[in-house]
Order: structure tokens, then C-alpha cells, then sequence
């Protein structure tokens, strides 16, 4: 007689051989999840449905099936031709065409047209800023592309008492070399267009 430690391991064992059966049995009608299997209850033949009536005959024997199609090779042409008129027709695909957009043409604005606006106008022009911040009375913005950083500088003139713009700075984010301010300010000004549509 086994003891009870033996049975529980045999019994552990059984059950993973059975459920390992069950699951490869399931395994080649598997469906993806999410998918709906359409052709569940039709009888398939290779993909072409067919009728209990075209079942090919598989209890005979091979001889015999040989001497039928040598006999009558319309009548399995026929068949053939049968399970495939069954299969719905294929259509074909549509050309796509690529989605046609209207090119934004590029404004430039002259770093000189922004001298002496307050915020708002300046905003109004190249939008927010990706940085702002103030020291006393003066505030810097920073406007940003791929390539360069534009730091626009306010502070207040005359008896005015708000920040104007009086100074831009333009680099490269990299740190190498010079940038020229207008140059930077068009691929700002053309960043923004193209993120904005």
C-alpha cells in the first residue's frame, strides 16, 4: 500500500498529465483573444466549406479512390470546383491614397518687429514660452526648437511700469558654435507651425 505523502505526489502527477491532455486537445482550435471564431459548427475541408453530401469518402480504400478520379475526372474537378464557388469571393483592395495636407506656408517675423512689446504681444506672435522666469522687475522667457534656445528678455522702460521686450539672446542647445538671432527665431517660429496643425 502507498503512504499518503506517495499518493498526494501520484495524485499531483495524474493531474498534471490530464490537464496537459485537455489542454493540447484545445489547442489547435485555438482562437486569439478578442476574435470570434466564425466558422465554429461548419465543416471545413482546407478551408472550403462543404456539405455532409461532397464529405470525401475515408473509409475507402486508396485503390478505389484511384480508380474513381481515374474514371470521372470531371466529377472531382466538379467537387472541387464546388467547394470553392462556396468560399465568398475575395475583393480586392482598395488603393489607399496618402491623406493630402495643405502645407503651412512659413511667416517669418523680424527679430526687430518684436523690440519694446510687453508679454501678451510677444505671446500673441510666437506663443508660450517653454520657460519663464523672473528676477525683480526683469523677466526672460525661453522659446526653444530642436537646435537652438531663444531667451527674450523684459524689463520696464521709461515711467512704463510693464516689462517690455529690451534684449534676445539666441544659441545652440548643444553649446557649439554660434547661431544667428534670426535664424534661430525661423525654426522656432516654423517649429511651432508644424506642432501646431
Amino acid at each position: 500500500m502507498l503512504s499518503i505523502s506517495a499518493r498526494k505526489r501520484l495524485g499531483a502527477v495524474l493531474s498534471a498529465i490530464g490537464l496537459s491532455v485537455m489542454l493540447a486537445a484545445c489547442a489547435g482550435n485555438a482562437v486569439a483573444p478578442g476574435a470570434t471564431n466564425n466558422d465554429y459548427g461548419k465543416n471545413t475541408l482546407k478551408g472550403a466549406s462543404y456539405s455532409d453530401s461532397i464529405t470525401p469518402d475515408y473509409k475507402s480504400s486508396s485503390k478505389t479512390a484511384t480508380a474513381k478520379n481515374a474514371e470521372t475526372p470531371e466529377k472531382a474537378n466538379n467537387q472541387a470546383a464546388s467547394l470553392a464557388a462556396r468560399k465568398p469571393p475575395l475583393k480586392p483592395a482598395k488603393p489607399v491614397k496618402p491623406k493630402e495636407t495643405a502645407s503651412i506656408p512659413f511667416v517669418q517675423i523680424k527679430a526687430a518687429s518684436l523690440a519694446n512689446l510687453d508679454g501678451k504681444k510677444v505671446e500673441a506672435k510666437l506663443g508660450k514660452p517653454e520657460m519663464q522666469r523672473g528676477e525683480g522687475a526683469a523677466k526672460v522667457w525661453q522659446y526653444r526648437s530642436e537646435r537652438c534656445a531663444l531667451d527674450v528678455f523684459f524689463y520696464p522702460q521709461g515711467t512704463s511700469k510693464e516689462p517690455v521686450l529690451v534684449h534676445m539672446l539666441a544659441r545652440l542647445r548643444n553649446g557649439e558654435d554660434k547661431i544667428e538671432l534670426q535664424d534661430c527665431l525661423d525654426e522656432i517660429v516654423k517649429s511651432r507651425q508644424s506642432h501646431s496643425g
